[in-house]
């Protein structure tokens, strides 16, 4: 990964403490990576990816496909082939969901069961706060507060 990393420093024109501050990270991290002694962790992962949101995640974290993403071609991903271009999945993404029905059974139960937990839920008494100077004050909550 870490020569991949590399490519898109390249392609991008900067330089590795550039880079750092374009993803939001310290550039001792890059440093790090790009030098072997530390692998990228999914936070850098998900800060290249989201910076430069034309880099191919399965291509970045695999080495599978092109560096670029591509609106037009399937792609292997982490989760197997994929048939769909953005296309159509942004198709599928404006199709209008169908309304899930709630039962009155299931309304009933959920009530039952948020009112045991109000049965049961532990509330405040007191809270003591000791100080420095060996002295103490109590807090008593007040019942409109709870």
């Amino acid at each position: 990964m870490k020569d991949r990393i590399i490519q898109i420093i390249e392609k991008e024109g900067l330089t590795a403490g550039k880079f750092a501050q374009l993803i939001g990270t310290q550039p001792s991290v890059i440093s790090h990576i790009l030098n072997g002694r530390n692998k990228p962790s999914m936070e850098i992962i998900q800060k290249i990816l989201s910076t430069f949101r034309e880099i191919n995640p399965d291509w970045l974290i695999l080495g599978v496909g092109g560096m670029s993403r591509s609106t037009q071609t399937a792609q292997t991903t982490l989760f197997g082939d994929m048939q769909q271009t953005e296309s159509s999945m942004s198709k599928e993404i404006n199709k209008p969901k169908t309304s899930q029905r709630i039962s009155l059974k299931e309304v009933e139960s959920f009530q039952n069961q948020k009112d045991d937990f109000l049965k049961n839920e532990k509330r405040i008494k007191k809270i003591t706060v000791y100080f420095s100077d060996m002295t103490f004050e109590d807090f008593i909550p007040s019942d409109t507060a709870l």
